[in-house]
């Protein structure tokens, strides 16, 4: 059976969307107040969390061997670790 690439990003979107929303509380409860070294150490954070659900969604979904939805799970995921990183890196400090 064919896999569908449609409802497999739908599915990674919204873990996706999970890790946005747990960084969003991470950011209030432990950065936000913490200088630039903070926020920097924070934007690591970022790069880190959705390689991380990069990772578990490939691993729990048996993708490693299917090149396109690779494709597109890395895709997905780089725009919302790229999108994350662009909109805290405005903050001032």
């Amino acid at each position: 059976m064919a896999l569908n690439y449609e409802d497999l990003e739908k599915r990674f979107d919204c873990a996706c969307n999970d890790a946005v929303s747990d960084l969003s509380v991470q950011y209030k409860n432990t950065y936000q107040t913490g200088g630039p070294g903070r926020l920097s150490a924070f934007l690591e954070l970022i790069k880190l969390q959705f390689e991380q659900v990069e990772s578990a969604f490939i691993r729990d979904n048996e993708l490693s061997v299917d090149i396109e939805a690779l494709r597109r799970i890395k895709l997905i995921a780089k725009s919302y670790a790229k999108k994350c990183l662009d909109e805290y890196s405005k903050i001032s400090i």
